[in-house]
């Protein structure tokens, strides 16, 4: 039982008439209790929808980078899961307000019939007085001055997401970064030729998490068929490759590799080059997955939810404190 709730109890029995003091700070306490039990549902709600909102970010990455049907089909019904559950969230929160909104104001009318109870009634009826000119609105309840933390804290986020915006797109993080080149091979007017096949090999010093393949096309397309293997060796990869193809294939471990090819068609020549990368472009990694996050977080989720409590506080007049 809250602290209130006593007073309010020994209010209602009462007969000396009560303090008007009293009777103020009683009607304090009251809104103050309703509106921290408010605040602490609103904070719980927030926590949620923003844990919930950045998890399904990060399952929509990883749901474009997989190509595997059954892992494709896992990510995309948990982001389903999750996005009911933001959905239940917030029907459940919008009922726990109503619900502490109405109990405040049951709380409040017993104390205002606590009021009215002690006092005689009038044999003459009172006139009400009259409003004055400005509706009510006393001096004291004048619009208050503009505060300049909202300024400040909206050329922070402005600054964040052009930061966000350089280092995500700018940047391109398309293409990998730190390529260490093993293999390049240029395809002139003969190597363009439909059908034509090449061999050739070449020697990795340098060990990198990946070997990344890369065509680069003088014309519109081209398509080149690669084998990949170490000496001596089953091939690490057989298959096409395009421009724009995102793959990695095995560990550019030292040694001696053999890459042989066919083109399939060009369209005014192609370059074909062979890399080792620490991460495939595309492939989500755990500081990657990190930053999609905070991006999300700080370009979405966290305005939308301060604008919900902004909105709460414009509807609700008694949450103005929070």
């Amino acid at each position: 039982m809250d602290p209130f709730e006593l007073k309010l109890k020994n209010a209602l029995t009462r007969n000396e008439p009560i303090p008007p003091a009293e009777l103020a700070a009683l009607n304090d306490n009251i809104i103050k209790a309703f509106a921290r039990k408010q605040k602490a549902f609103f904070r719980l709600m927030a926590v949620y929808l923003v844990v919930l909102c950045l998890m399904i970010f990060a399952l929509m990455a990883l749901f474009m980078a997989t190509t595997d049907i059954k892992t494709c089909l896992l990510y995309a019904v948990g982001m389903l899961v999750m996005f009911e559950g933001t959905v239940l969230m917030k029907l459940w929160f919008w009922v726990m307000h109503g619900k502490i909104a109405t109990l405040r104001e049951i709380k409040l009318l017993q104390l205002a019939v606590a009021e009215l109870k002690q006092q005689p009634s009038p044999e003459t009826p009172a006139v009400a007085p009259a409003l004055p000119e400005n509706g009510g609105r006393t001096a004291s309840a004048a619009r208050p001055a503009r505060k300049i933390w909202p300024v400040v804290l909206a050329m922070v986020w402005l600054l964040t997401v052009a930061g966000l915006v350089y280092w995500g797109w700018i940047q391109d993080p398309c293409q990998p970064r730190d390529v260490s080149p093993y293999f390049e091979r240029t395809g002139g007017a003969v190597d363009a030729k439909a059908g034509t096949q090449w061999e050739q090999g070449f020697e990795v010093t340098q060990a990198r998490q990946h070997f990344y393949p890369q065509v680069v096309a003088r014309g519109k397309t081209a398509r080149v068929w690669i084998s990949v293997a170490a000496e001596n060796s089953a091939p690490m990869y057989t298959g096409p490759v395009e421009p724009g193809w995102r793959i990695g294939f095995g560990q550019a471990a030292p040694g001696h590799y053999v890459v042989k090819g066919r083109t399939e068609y060009a369209d005014g020549g192609f370059t074909l080059r062979i890399g080792g990368v620490d991460q495939v472009p595309g492939t989500p990694s755990p500081s990657g997955l990190f930053f999609l996050m905070l991006s999300a977080a700080v370009i979405v989720v966290i305005p939308l939810v301060w604008f919900q409590n902004r909105w709460l506080k414009r509807i609700d007049p008694e949450l103005r404190d929070w």
